[in-house]
């Protein structure tokens, strides 16, 4: 239950993954408006693609400041599409399935874009979206670009 003021504004949640791709800004315009519909917590996760002990080095400062940029701009881009949802931002540890699984305990709904990719590339790169329809523990709208 999520209070503001002492008043109850939610206490449930609606969750999307982004990587900073287009169909992962189009999952967070979908979510946000369901998040809104359900009178629901938007929840934004983002995956870094390095675990932070890697990204303490100093040569991969710029990549931290890219991943953290990924998360603020999604942030920005749901609060322009449902301005009276609460929004809140995770970034959580690679890999991006197993985090958005776990960010699914409890969810409404999990909303995650699917980047097209060829059937070879999902062969070889495993599908994050497949994964998450498999075995989220809610609900899962996949949103392609």
């Amino acid at each position: 239950m999520v209070l503001r003021d002492g008043v109850v504004v939610a206490d449930k949640f609606v969750v999307v993954g982004v990587d900073g791709s287009e169909a992962s800004l189009r999952a967070v315009d979908w979510a946000a408006d369901e998040a809104g519909y359900r009178c629901a917590i938007l929840r934004i996760v983002h995956a870094n693609l390095l675990m932070r002990d890697v990204l303490n080095s100093p040569v991969l400062e710029r990549e931290a400041q890219r991943e953290s940029a990924i998360a603020r701009v999604a942030f920005e881009r749901a609060r322009l599409r449902a301005p009276r949802v609460l929004v809140e931002t995770r970034t959580v540890e690679p890999p991006a399935a197993e985090s958005l699984i776990q960010e699914s305990h409890g969810a409404e709904l999990l909303v995650v874009g699917s980047r097209g990719l060829s059937r070879v590339q999902e062969i070889l790169l495993g599908s994050v979206s497949r994964e998450c329809v498999v075995k989220a523990e809610c609900s899962v709208l996949v949103v392609r670009s």
